[in-house]
Order: C-alpha cells, then structure tokens, then sequence
C-alpha cells in the first residue's frame, strides 16, 4: 500500500474529499482482484481506514455506497468500487437530507423570521433560537428545530423563500486591544483602572459599574444627551435622559437613580455602586461629588482605551439601535429612553447563558435581600 501524506485525523464520509475516493478505488479493487493476497480482508480494511484517515464503520459505508458490477475482459461480471459512484452518492444523500431537514423546521423558521421582523426585536439569530428553545417550549412543542449555524447557511444559499437578510443583525469588525495611548489631556489627582480590585476585574462580585455619556447629533445645538451605567456581572444598564452632557447635569441625573429605578428604593446606594469605571471626559469631572453621593469608588480608564469599559460600550451600542447618532435627542420623551432601556435589559444574551440582564439583576438584588434579613 503507497504511502500519501493524508491527514491522520479520523474524518467523516461526507468530509472525504474525492482524491481520498480515488485512492480508496485504486487500493480497494488491486487488493480485491489480485491473485496473491499476503493479508487477511479485515487487515487491509484497518490499514487503509488508517491510510485514509477514517473510522473503519465509514470505510464500510463509503465502499457499500460505491460497489457496481461492471464486465471484466472476458465477458464476466465482477463487483468492484467506484470512487465516482460513492460521491455521486454522498451528494445525493446530502442533498436530501438538507432537502427534508429544510422541509420538517420550516414552522421553527417561521418563528424564528417572526421574532427578527418585530417592530423592537435587538435579539439576534442566536439569541432567538435559544430563547425558543429554552424558554418558549410551548411555542415550538412538535416542531423541527435547527440550529444557528443552519439557519444562515439556509439564509447564504438562498434557501428561505423572500427572506430579507437586512434583517440580521450588521458583522461589525472587531477592534483590536492596542495599548493605550498617552492622551493630550491626561488627568492627574485620579483613580485609576490599575487600581480596580479583582473582584471587579473578574466580574464575578456584583455591584462594579461602568459609566458613560452618549450624545445627539454633532450637527445639531444642544442635541441633548443620556447618562448610561452598566453593571459588569449582569449587565443591567442604567439610563437617564439628559439636556446636556455637562459635569452638573451628569451630577443631578445620578441623583435621580432612585427615583427612575424604584427597585432600588429599598438598598443602600453603596450596597448597589461598589465601583464606577468611567472614561476620561469632562462630564465627570465632579467624580468627587458622585463618590461621595453613592458611597462608591470610582475609577478612570486609559485614554482613548474604550475596551477598558467594554460592557458600557456594548449598552450604548444597542441604545443607538433606538437613539441614533443623527438624532436630536431632546425629541424623544424620557418614557421613550426608559422603554428603550428595557428592552436592551430584557434583551437575552448568549454571554449570559441565554439569560436576560434584568432576570439576573433581579437575582443579585433578592441575594442582599436575603442576606441583610
């Protein structure tokens, strides 16, 4: 038996490629016709599943799949392999598999294209298909289900009837995790993130926060402005509608907390805010007066470092999904802004396990419930 350089990782059939069929052909049918053999048919067959880098069960099914009779030179019939036989067949068996895999979970996609077309959904294919599944049982009782991958190979090949692809969710790039840069305006007198304990690093204590500022449209005076926090461990996000984003609105819209999240009415702020991780501008520039109001510790990234408060970033990214960057805020109500902060909370989210910010931020507060009585 030659010796080729495949690869000895055990493969599936429908991962062979057809040079490893031909290759099955030529050794399969000179072991079988010649008239010597030095070996027993289950030693070869182990040898060459080796060789070709599949399990011996597939071996079997790839060379059933293929066998044809065929006439010899002397006018008799004989079986032998057929390498263009057995892909023909591989095809056809995917073909309908996918075919009737397709047919059964057309309901489940149905649901699935439900969710995605809703006035307000943020979920993504993911995150919906989980949420049925987990969560929606009854909806989907009886019915094929599929997973995410399958869904938008179905979507890639064209294969859901009038599907609108702008309805998935944009493939934004990534950015990269550069060290941080030394900005023009470094600030001094400051706590910085290097100083953050490991509780809040790890995201595994409840109560760190990170905050931010976003904005209306540059083009427009006065555009307003929304005060957002977010909760590290749950990701609970917090949000205040703004007239501006100066240092003294930002001070006045924390001491508002309370009363625009009455769940928290019955807490001590600092049981609430441990810590806050803010970015470097100058809305918070009376740090020492939000400290000193939550009781808490604040904390100031690195300039230009905004992976440092990834979290917040993300919120503010699905907020804009409501609030865009042309927009002038001062034209939606703060009815509007809270509704639209709900739904981001009860958004669920695959990082969480397919859970909601809101269903373990309610969570986290029952536990100091439970443990102050």
């Amino acid at each position: 038996m030659n010796n080729l350089n495949y690869t000895k990782k055990k493969e599936k059939y429908k991962h062979l490629s057809k040079e490893m069929l031909d290759k099955i052909e030529s050794e399969y049918n000179n072991f079988i016709f010649s008239r010597k053999k030095s070996k027993k048919k289950t030693e070869f067959m182990k040898e060459l599943s080796k060789l070709i880098g599949t399990t011996l069960s597939n071996l079997y099914n790839i060379i059933n799949d293929g066998l044809v009779e065929v006439l010899a030179y002397d006018l008799t019939k004989r079986i032998e392999f057929s390498a263009e036989v057995a892909w023909q067949h591989r095809n056809k068996k995917s073909i309908e598999s996918n075919s009737s895999k397709r047919e059964s979970s057309k309901e489940f996609i149905k649901l699935i294209i439900k969710d995605l077309e809703s006035e307000y959904n943020i979920n993504s294919v993911d995150e919906i298909i989980h949420d049925l599944i987990q969560n929606r049982q009854d909806e989907i009782e009886g019915l094929e289900t599929i997973c995410t991958a399958t869904f938008y190979n179905y979507v890639e090949a064209g294969k859901i009837d009038n599907f609108n692809k702008s309805l998935l969710p944009l493939k934004g790039k990534r950015k990269s995790k550069n060290e941080h840069k030394e900005g023009k305006r470094k600030r001094t007198n400051i706590n910085s993130i290097e100083n953050r304990s490991d509780e809040a690093n790890s995201r595994l204590e409840f109560g760190h926060w990170e905050g931010d500022t976003v904005v209306g449209s540059s083009q427009i005076k006065n555009s307003g402005a929304c005060f957002t926090l977010v909760e590290r461990k749950t990701r609970f996000q917090i949000v205040i509608k703004m007239k501006d984003r100066k240092a003294e609105t930002v001070l006045k819209a924390i001491k508002k907390i309370k009363k625009l999240y009455p769940e928290l009415k019955d807490f001590k702020l600092q049981d609430i805010f441990k810590s806050i991780t803010f970015d470097n501008g100058v809305e918070f520039s009376k740090w020492k007066d939000i400290e000193k109001f939550l009781h808490t510790t604040i904390y100031f990234a690195h300039p230009y470092s905004s992976y440092e408060r990834g979290s917040n970033e993300n919120g503010n990214k699905l907020l804009r999904l409501f609030l865009p960057k042309s927009c002038d805020m001062k034209q939606y109500t703060e009815s509007y802004v809270m509704r639209a902060n709900e739904l981001i909370n009860t958004k669920i989210r695959k990082i969480l396990g397919y859970k909601s910010s809101l269903e373990l931020f309610t969570n986290e507060l029952t536990l100091l419930t439970q443990s102050a009585i």
